[in-house]
């Protein structure tokens, strides 16, 4: 059964980048048709609009065009509390005699893939509350932003290896995974088991999502250190990249047609130092990236891992550091392809760091 146009639609993470994008995707402003019912945005009393309002001057809209979109209605709330949520878009409805949500796209995160991150995040808390208010008003389908951070592979750290949808493996030992992915596939699971209760889902897992937004913001620190690094380097590790639109119209279309997946949202695979290459030439920075080799610097980090008790030196000795910076593990994105035609990584890297180099001067 596909989505119903004129259902009253309940958004988390509206504010953020991909968020925000999801919105311009769902109001006609990307590659598919509107959505023609209410569309309720959840936002906290501290929230900022900025990346809103530059995702409408990005995509070359007037300021407001979807912020303050017609059928686009933001309900001030916690997301982590569902009940809290629950009186609060419950209350909103009746004063603006609305229906109340019957679809949920869950795109709120705490994103701390960085060494520099907090050692604990709330994605699991935020996707167990938000399936609960799912729950609490019965809706016909749930769309979870989850991450490929979730799926592993085989293959000895330093080795080619492409895995797709079918690999999750959630009892990985925790020394190996860092805390943002031991959060999302917590998360994950939380909406395989609502699932198997007889919730309507959809799973997205995106790849390193390249977009624009505030400088300070966490998705944007990749654009950050290209753009001021004056010796910037890279190992030779790879990641899966993919545009912050293709995700937005993955997602989307995902929802409409109950897409359960998981979709795997990923374009190319790039190796680090070409990514941040790229990346700084992009935003104007020509320094030439220094590459570290697997070989001989995972054997050194290795050597040298009892630092990783040192207080804040530590974190850069851990097997988490060495398999996010030496990994070559690849993702096959083709289930996100059969749903949207990805842009090409370039084009992709060109098009927001010119942009960046812009409005961040």
């Amino acid at each position: 059964m596909q989505m119903d146009s004129t259902d009253t639609l309940f958004i988390s993470g509206a504010t953020g980048q991909l968020g925000s994008f999801i919105l311009a995707e769902l109001l006609g402003h990307l590659s598919h048709a509107g959505h023609l019912g209410p569309i309720l945005c959840s936002k906290r009393s501290s929230s900022s609009l900025i990346q809103l309002q530059m995702t409408e001057n990005f995509l070359g809209l007037e300021k407001g065009k979807i912020s303050n979109a017609p059928n686009v209605h933001w309900v001030e709330c916690d997301i982590s509390d569902a009940h809290q949520v629950l009186d609060a878009v419950g209350y909103y409805c009746f004063e603006n005699k609305l229906a109340l949500p019957a679809e949920v796209i869950h795109a709120a995160a705490t994103i701390n893939i960085s060494p520099f991150a907090p050692e604990s995040t709330n994605n699991e808390q935020l996707t167990d509350q938000m399936l609960l208010f799912g729950e609490l008003l019965y809706i016909k389908h749930f769309t979870h932003i989850s991450s490929v951070a979730v799926m592993g592979g085989t293959a000895p750290l330093g080795e080619t290896e492409v895995i797709g949808p079918e690999h999750f493996h959630p009892n990985r030992s925790d020394a190996y995974l860092s805390d943002y992915a031991l959060g999302k596939i917590a998360s994950e699971l939380r909406v395989w088991a609502a699932h198997a209760g007889g919730i309507s889902v959809s799973i997205i897992r995106p790849g390193v999502i390249l977009g624009m937004g505030p400088k300070k913001n966490a998705p944007q620190e990749l654009w950050a250190r290209a753009m001021q690094s004056k010796r910037p380097f890279a190992t030779d590790g790879c990641s899966g990249i993919v545009d912050v639109r293709d995700v937005a119209s993955i997602a989307v279309k995902a929802h409409r047609e109950r897409v359960v997946g998981p979709t795997i949202a990923v374009a190319e695979n790039v190796p680090f130092n070409e990514l941040i290459q790229k990346m700084g030439i992009a935003v104007g920075n020509k320094n030439r990236v220094r590459v570290f080799q697997a070989e001989p610097w995972l054997e050194r980090m290795r050597t040298f891992g009892f630092l990783r008790r040192v207080p804040f030196l530590g974190r850069f000795f851990t097997a988490q550091m060495r398999i996010m910076l030496f990994s070559k593990t690849q993702y096959d994105g083709r289930s996100g392809g059969e749903l949207c035609a990805y842009r090409d990584v370039d084009q992709t890297i060109n098009h927001f760091g010119g942009y960046l180099r812009k409005v961040w001067s």
